[in-house]
């Protein structure tokens, strides 16, 4: 299991690295206290447009879950993925 605790209190720039070496801002940073993200917080978190998302959750090359007509994501996950880890 990735160890997702960050601080970055002490950085100006707003400007952190989680412990997998992947910069992220500090908004970003906080994004991992929620336990699951909908697709805002995927876009949020990858920079990537609303409709990028759903092309790859359609192709089956981001992790996902979808229930009651909505797509839900575990942080965890999405970063692996962003790592090549998945």
């Amino acid at each position: 299991m990735i160890d997702n605790e960050t601080n970055c209190d002490h950085i100006s720039n707003k400007k952190c690295y989680f412990n997998s070496g992947i910069e992220t801002s500090k908004s970003q940073a906080l994004l991992f206290d929620n336990l699951i993200w909908g697709i805002d917080e995927v876009c949020q978190f990858t920079s990537y447009s609303k409709g990028t998302i759903y092309n790859l959750v359609s192709e089956g090359d981001i992790p996902y879950r979808k229930r009651r007509g909505r797509l839900w994501f575990v942080p965890n996950e999405v970063l692996k993925w962003m790592k090549g880890e998945l």
